[in-house]
């Protein structure tokens, strides 16, 4: 009886992994739906957990489960609402959820040598990014931080790289 629960489990796990490799490939475009229940997949909901979980900075790249170059964010109109909505494991379909066609959303963007590998809508608030956009930002520089949107609300934005310190010069130019 024990060896059959645990083949059950291995089998479920391994149907769980397998349908967590074919999200990148099914979010190509911004309109995509995420797989029924399969919300782990989305790297925004990640990011949105994260968050939730620690204040700390989030190294994008360990969100991630593709291989990727660079990312963005960009902004493009919201086109057709979700037509997913309020099903098992997908977003609700509230107002604010569903902007009307020509509202500009965010997009996140991941690029691997120059070409799309993996793109979706930010569609909640909380995984908005601040202003300016990142635009083809380094994997090795994706280090995301909490930085406030100056009405009470929380954006995403990138931490800013390490600087050497200046060294100040006397009034003798010494």
């Amino acid at each position: 009886m024990a060896a059959h629960t645990v083949l059950g489990v291995l089998c479920g796990v391994g149907i769980m992994s397998a349908s967590l490799v074919t999200v990148p490939a099914m979010a190509q475009s911004p309109q995509a739906a995420v797989p029924r229940g399969d919300m782990a997949g989305s790297v925004v909901s990640r990011l949105v957990a994260s968050r939730a979980q620690s204040d700390q900075p989030v190294a994008l790249a360990s969100l991630t489960t593709f291989e990727w170059d660079s990312f963005s964010v960009e902004r493009t109109p919201a086109g057709v609402a979700m037509a997913n909505c309020n099903r098992d494991g997908l977003v609700p379909c509230e107002k604010d959820l569903q902007p009307s066609p020509d509202t500009l959303i965010q997009v996140l963007r991941f690029d691997q040598a120059g070409k799309a590998v993996y793109q979706e809508r930010i569609i909640v608030a909380s995984g908005n990014f601040a202003e300016p956009l990142p635009a083809a930002v380094p994997r090795g520089q994706a280090m995301l931080v909490t930085c406030a949107d100056g009405r009470g609300g929380q954006l995403w934005c990138l931490q800013s790289a390490p600087r050497a310190p200046l060294r100040l010069m006397g009034l003798d130019g010494a």
